[in-house]
């Protein structure tokens, strides 16, 4: 910004509480000592998350980079942090725009763009932060990595749907193993954003 012949630059900060710790942590934790989620739980840290995510899309703002890395704990309470990839969109979401994300929880349209070596994908952001927070609760409800990876190349969804009920049908409900493989469906067109209210994040 140039005004009066001085250049002066502008920058937003967010100030926020200190976090006792960030989610990833917290899961590795329970994973040491076999401390599984209880599924009343985990459905609160999904309805928290969600709240803020459709707070955002009402606000047309993508995050980019959603993983339990980017998730505080903070009294109980779970928040997203790290605002460096977010953008602020004009129309319904779909964009054409340089990768970003983690490999490990980036959507299927970004993960297989990022494998083709292309430098732009044109894709729905919003659908794209659902498919990412999928992958966190898939993570967390197992608590491991060997889910996620298994089905991190499969685009089949019967496979995928197996997979998930392998991991997580001894411990959570069938309605809420199917909450997570809506989330996680490969098809762009299909997965439901954060304000579609066929998804039911509560019990």
């Amino acid at each position: 910004i140039l005004k009066n012949n001085i250049n002066l630059e502008y920058q937003y900060y967010e100030l926020m509480e200190k976090a006792e710790r960030d989610w990833d942590q917290e899961i590795r934790v329970r994973s040491q000592y076999n401390l599984y989620y209880k599924e009343s739980e985990l459905l609160n840290i999904l309805t928290q998350l969600i709240s803020t995510l459709v707070s955002m899309q009402n606000n047309h703002i993508t995050h980019r980079d959603i993983k339990p890395q980017n998730i505080l704990v903070i009294n109980g309470k779970y928040k997203l942090c790290d605002f460096g990839e977010i953008r602020v969109l004009k129309r319904n979401g779909i964009v054409v725009q340089r990768i970003r994300g983690s490999e490990l929880y980036m959507s299927p349209i970004l993960f297989q763009g990022l494998h083709a070596h292309l430098t732009q994908v044109k894709h729905n952001t919003y659908k794209s932060d659902v498919f990412s927070l999928g992958m966190c609760f898939f993570y967390a409800a197992s608590l491991t990595y060997s889910g996620v990876d298994s089905i991190r190349e499969l685009i089949d969804m019967n496979k995928i749907k197996e997979i998930l009920f392998k991991f997580l049908s001894k411990r959570y409900s069938e309605k809420f193993i199917l909450l997570i493989l809506t989330m996680l469906e490969v098809k762009e067109e299909k997965r439901p954003d954060f304000k579609i209210s066929k998804i039911n994040f509560s019990e």
